[in-house]
């Protein structure tokens, strides 16, 4: 399956669209005023440990504190900051996995985000550290070495794992990704002496920093892209920004030379996004219904903790019977339901209710086209078979909030019982439309009229962007509040 991987910057806000055979298959939004933490390390400090949850509080340094359960704490990293090896065992012979024996208030603590902060919880924390690399990830505290389970060839897994053994420090594990498949010894070698050597520095910074500090941030999402969805199937790589164009050619050039790729800057007065079709397909994600080819559709409903997606036969009249018309419907629904899960990020518990059918066989032939959809997915997900009644459910792990709660917020015109298009993001809309008329020729003034909270918005978060664009090209960029509670509702006119 071929795949293209486009990068559009604006400002302080990047977005990657990954692109499957011809469809949008992932979205991924990232904006500096909403800085990423998932895969981040920190020397934290433990405040308040809660026996009644198994869980405790630890301080980041940041706005709120993260939360630790008792599952994901590893003993021996927390325990070595205050005690001897004899005390040690002995403390260990004492405790029972108990959060209080583990921690304490003030004890200083090497923690990683496994989840972003959602929902007004705090993230979520693990003391089992973990740094994915190019072919390898690292495991800081525990003596490991796993296989991609993706990877189903068992010499091929067999090969891998002899690997790793032979160069493996002790103490420390690896598990091997699913890039790593073909690759030489020399070229595991190398990935897993990389990993070792960041692991000793972050430990090092930990040993002479107070906390709470930062140790280890994970880099930009362009970088971030190269480093865990590149693999023989890209095609290419399309920035229309030239310092991420840069940045991506050397970090792939120095990590990735052996992979024949094209990355490309991307020149055109037509904004990227909109070349390549991806524009309204991201509208798309804003509402509820998806339509099918076929004519038939599916309804996605988003709740606080429940996400469900109906298949309706909608327009399809199709097939010779009812039977035959319904199982092509969910055939079709089947395929497009992961790609919505994908594409939406869809996370926690979600229920698919297909259209019922009789047939056992082809209910299992609809189940089983799912499960090979979502092969492509990186989250982890547990999938339960379809129940008679064509009901599928499913968790999928949840890093950060789904897309549709990313870019919007709570409408207040309804109770907050849906969703709107968040200040923020009818920002950039305006922002990147503020590009296209300036690209044309003989532009002088751009007036732009929307609501006052959305102008207010722009001149927070990208002050320094708009003016700097004006200045290069010579345009006066103008706002004018417009009398309208919409968010979505803006014109801009270009003189």
């Amino acid at each position: 399956m071929e795949s293209l991987i486009l990068i559009n910057v604006t400002f302080n806000e990047t977005r990657v669209a990954v692109i499957e055979n011809g469809l949008l298959a992932e979205l991924y939004v990232e904006r500096k005023s909403q800085p990423r933490t998932v895969g981040n390390i920190y020397k934290g400090r433990v405040g308040k440990v809660i026996p009644g949850m198994q869980a405790a509080f630890v301080d980041l340094g940041l706005e709120r504190s993260g939360f630790i359960s008792v599952e994901d704490v590893h003993e021996d990293s927390f325990l070595e900051f205050f005690l001897e090896d004899d005390e040690i065992q002995a403390q260990r012979k004492r405790t029972k996995s108990l959060i209080q024996d583990m921690l304490r208030e003030g004890q200083e603590v090497l923690v990683q985000v496994l989840k972003e902060s959602t929902g007004g919880k705090g993230a979520k924390l693990s003391s089992h550290i973990a740094l994915p690399g190019k072919y390898l990830v690292f495991l800081g505290t525990a003596d490991f070495v796993g296989i991609s389970r993706r990877i189903e060839d068992e010499e091929e897994r067999k090969r891998l794992s002899d690997i790793i053994r032979g160069f493996k420090p002790k103490g420390v594990g690896f598990i091997a990704r699913t890039a790593s498949a073909g690759r030489t010894e020399d070229e595991i070698r190398q990935d897993m002496e990389y990993l070792t050597t960041l692991w000793e520095g972050i430990k090092k910074r930990a040993d002479e920093q107070k906390a709470p500090v930062l140790l280890y941030e994970e880099p930009s999402l362009h970088i971030r892209v190269v480093r865990d969805l590149i693999t023989s199937d890209v095609k290419g790589i399309i920035a229309d920004s030239e310092d991420a164009y840069k940045e991506i050619l050397s970090y792939f050039t120095s990590r990735f030379s052996e992979l024949s790729i094209n990355i490309e800057l991307y020149r055109d007065q037509i904004p990227l996004f909109v070349q390549f079709g991806i524009e309204p397909e991201i509208k798309k994600i804003f509402e509820k219904k998806v339509w099918l080819k076929s004519g038939g559709h599916l309804i996605i409903e988003e709740a606080e903790a429940l996400t469900v997606i109906d298949i309706n036969t909608g327009r399809y009249l199709s097939g010779s019977t009812q039977e035959e018309t319904i199982f092509k419907i969910n055939m079709e629904a089947a395929s497009e339901a992961a790609r919505q899960i994908r594409l939406r990020n869809l996370v926690g518990i979600i229920v698919i209710d297909f259209i019922d059918l009789k047939n056992r066989s082809k209910r299992e032939e609809i189940f089983q086209a799912f499960i090979e959809a979502l092969r492509k997915d990186k989250a982890r997900s547990a999938i339960l078979e379809m129940s008679p009644f064509g009901v599928v459910q499913m968790t999928r792990q949840r890093i950060r909030e789904s897309l549709l709660k990313s870019l919007s917020e709570p409408c207040s015109h309804c109770g907050s019982v849906g969703y709107v298009k968040s200040k923020e993001t009818v920002s950039y809309e305006i922002i990147r439309e503020i590009k296209s008329h300036i690209a044309k020729p003989l532009v002088r003034k751009i007036l732009v009229r929307a609501n006052a909270d959305v102008i207010k918005t722009i001149n927070k978060i990208e002050p320094e962007g708009l003016k700097q664009l004006g200045a290069e090209r010579g345009v006066e960029i103008l706002f004018e509040p417009k009398e309208t509670p919409d968010f979505e509702d803006f014109d801009i006119k270009a003189e």
